[in-house]
């Protein structure tokens, strides 16, 4: 993965007021600070159009009765509706790392917990010391580009965690169907999963019947000695059968979750 690292660079001047956000998901706690160290109590807002414009009300008033040329809006590195609420008021947009919040924070007051109070305080701190980074909203198609690979890879972490609760039920009623078919992300495992959900009905369908049903899901991949492994591992299983009929309840809800997330992402 590639690392960007911020780049230490003056970036307010003597006549900016910088203001910066602790934004969480009902309120954000605000604060000002002028060039000459003036600042105000850090105060809450609601995380509404009602509160974002009583914000903005005051830190123009702020802006205006200290006869400063510019705002600078600081936050940490999250996009929220503030953000792009600002932005369309022209301010300068800069945001902090997280880890520098967490590291200055230890040095100013020996603790690291989160604090919202605090936390406007110490983002101006950084920005103040040039540790902060300009700022790049992408719009249009761009935004939407950001959006779509953003939940994709969202989907991707989700289908994973599917897939590993998957393994784990089937450790228990079936262990050695892993032996034999180790992704169960393939349309094999989920076909025969989804429709032979016990060895038992493995077995059942028997191995002429099983082998044709392997090459054709599989599209001739995995041919008839693949399909044997799986017809002797179902015969000869360790797998639990007490309490199995609510393993496959929760294997089929599984399997309906990974097929749902993959048709809406492909």
């Amino acid at each position: 993965m590639k690392m960007i690292k911020t780049k230490k660079q003056r970036i307010v001047n003597g006549k900016a007021l910088i203001v910066t956000v602790d934004i969480s998901k009902d309120k954000h706690f605000g604060y000002w600070r002028c060039p000459d160290g003036t600042d105000v109590k850090p105060f809450s807002f609601p995380n509404n159009g009602v509160g974002c414009l009583e914000f903005w009300e005051r830190i123009s008033r702020a802006k205006e009765i200290h006869r400063l040329d510019e705002i600078v809006f600081g936050y940490e590195s999250t996009g929220p509706a503030l953000v792009h609420f600002m932005k369309a008021r022209g301010v300068r947009l800069v945001q902090v790392n997280p880890m520098h919040t967490k590291r200055v924070k230890e040095l100013q007051g020996n603790s690291p917990n989160k604090t919202d109070q605090k936390d406007p305080k110490i983002i101006a701190d950084i920005i103040e010391l040039g540790r902060a980074l300009t700022v790049v909203i992408p719009e249009g198609p761009a935004a939407e580009l950001r959006r779509l690979t953003q939940a994709r890879e969202r989907s991707t972490e989700r289908l994973t965690a599917l897939a590993n609760q998957l393994q784990g039920l089937l450790a228990i009623i079936f262990p050695e169907f892993l032996q034999v078919v180790k992704n169960v992300r393939t349309a094999t495992a989920q076909y025969f999963l989804k429709h032979c959900p016990t060895p038992q009905n493995l077995v059942a369908c028997g191995l002429d019947n099983l082998t044709r049903t392997m090459r054709k899901v599989s599209r001739g991949k995995l041919k008839e000695d693949r399909a044997k492994a799986l017809y002797e591992a179902a015969k000869s299983t360790i797998g639990v059968v007490e309490g199995r009929a609510s393993i496959l309840l929760e294997t089929q809800a599984i399997l309906a979750a990974m097929e749902a997330s993959e048709e809406f992402y492909c």
